[in-house]
């Protein structure tokens, strides 16, 4: 049990990468700044059988995640995101079968999030995002540090924004869609299911499914 651990909600993150171990510096950070115990982060899971019985940003590697079934008390969250992955969330996530109701959100302190906003379940805010008035987000979301999402957007299940992106206002994220770092998305934007967008890139127009853009402009690439 790492630092600042308690009484609070105990929670597992699925997957053992940089991103996970932010999402419990996370969950400290909530602790300290409330005063008192919220979560109890117990450690991980991951697939990755050289992983397990390691500690990892002061917790433990318990096992792969199909083991979440020996955690009968805890909530969990999903940490498994990146270039190959977040198209794939969706099944690796239904492969699991972890139940809806043992989904936690995690919103950093830092976090700005408009009382008229909408957030699903599964939602990860790490520091300094920005989600403003009636904006909507879905299930099984990361945002990470200093991304703004802008007045009326809408960000569907699953996608990932890596730090540092602008989504202007009524900007719509379908499902699975991964956001490279400094990306700025034009207002009125539509960027469809499972596309991918290049870290720096300037999104000018509408992005079909499955595309990988990248540039100033961003245009399409090969993926």
């Amino acid at each position: 049990m790492g630092p600042d651990a308690g009484a609070g909600t105990p929670v597992i993150v699925l997957g053992a990468g940089g991103n996970c171990r932010d999402i419990v510096d996370a969950m400290l950070d909530v602790n300290r700044a409330s005063g008192s115990p919220v979560f109890e982060p117990l450690g991980y899971l991951d697939d990755d059988a050289s992983k397990h019985g390691s500690i990892f940003g002061g917790l433990p590697v318990l096992g792969p995640v199909s083991s979440w079934t020996e955690y009968p008390h805890a909530s969990f969250v999903n940490g498994i995101n990146g270039v190959e992955l977040t198209a794939r969330a969706a099944q690796i996530l239904a492969d699991v079968g972890i139940p809806s109701d043992r989904w936690t959100n995690v919103v950093h302190p830092s976090a700005v999030v408009s009382a008229m906003a909408q957030l699903g379940t599964d939602v990860v805010l790490l520091a300094n995002v920005t989600v403003s008035s009636d904006v909507r987000i879905g299930d099984h979301v990361m945002v990470l540090p200093n991304s703004v999402i802008s007045h009326d957007g809408v960000i569907d299940d699953f996608c990932y924004l890596t730090p540092g992106v602008v989504l202007a206002g009524y900007v719509h994220l379908e499902t699975g869609v991964y956001i490279g770092a400094g990306s700025v998305v034009r207002h009125r934007v539509t960027i469809g299911s499972g596309a991918l967008v290049g870290m720096g890139s300037i999104v000018l127009t509408d992005v079909p499914a499955g595309q990988t853009v990248a540039g100033n402009p961003a245009r399409p690439l090969a993926r």
